[in-house]
């Protein structure tokens, strides 16, 4: 095989490397942003049901004033119904007190209904809370996980970017050009190999003639079809007794 097809082809293997190593510092990140993002949701969630305890907790002091103001006028009442002589006034005042009471009454429930709101939503919180601190701890392990990763994927990015630049150097100009121009366009492949005339990338004939060409491997060329750099890949041994016998 020619040497600067040789060459090509190892600068190939190296460049493959390189982009999976891109895709996996791409992804590693967007694993941790879910995270993120689900954390966000919770937390608003939690937020949300933070500023809802605080507004029935406002609604069960304001019931509760109520309440003592309503205790405070049936005081004063029953202490006026002690001093009260005139008959119909006496009954006017009783019907004021029982109506005092009975509102006294309706303000107790709405107390015990508020109770019962703030215990449901101090549960939720709670659940809430835990949920929070699992996924913060998750997150944690995730970005260390990430931190961690990167840095081994850098260190072996520096790695093949040397080696690239050593066999770039082993490849001319022009050449290399060509090779980046095709790599740009074929989503990361510039050369394949054929076999059986087919080419491997695109999965096109060649024309006859030009297989043949190939096979002597004289000249560098290229696939009609997707001008991909080709090269002439012999079939496989199949490893069967008989094909061995047979040779």
């Amino acid at each position: 095989m020619l040497e600067e097809l040789t060459n090509l082809i190892s600068l190939q293997k190296v460049d493959l490397e390189i982009r999976g190593l891109f895709q996996i510092q791409e992804e590693l990140p967007e694993s941790m942003r879910e995270l993120e993002s689900r954390l966000a949701e919770v937390e608003a969630t939690a937020a949300e049901k933070q500023q809802q305890l605080e507004e029935v907790k406002k609604q069960h002091r304001q019931v509760e004033s109520e309440m003592a103001m309503l205790d405070e006028g049936i005081t004063r009442s029953r202490q006026r119904l002690m001093e009260i002589k005139d008959n119909i006034e006496y009954k006017a005042m009783l019907k004021e007190i029982a109506f005092k009471e009975d509102r006294k009454d309706q303000k107790e429930t709405e107390i015990l209904e508020l109770l019962e709101q703030v215990e449901r939503i101090n549960a939720d919180l709670l659940a809430l809370n835990e949920e929070l601190a699992g996924r913060r701890q998750e997150l944690a392990r995730m970005q260390a996980k990430v931190q961690t990763e990167i840095a081994e994927q850098m260190e072996k990015m520096e790695v093949l970017q040397s080696q690239r630049r050593k066999l770039q150097e082993t490849i001319g100009n022009q050449l290399l050009k060509r090779y980046d121009f095709i790599r740009e366009r074929r989503n990361g492949t510039a050369i394949t190999e054929v076999r059986q005339g087919v080419c491997q990338a695109c999965h096109m004939n060649l024309p006859p003639q030009q297989f043949i060409e190939l096979q002597m491997n004289q000249e560098l060329m290229t696939c009609p079809h997707c001008q991909r750099i080709i090269y002439f890949a012999p079939p496989e041994d199949n490893g069967r007794p008989d094909s061995a016998q047979a040779a």
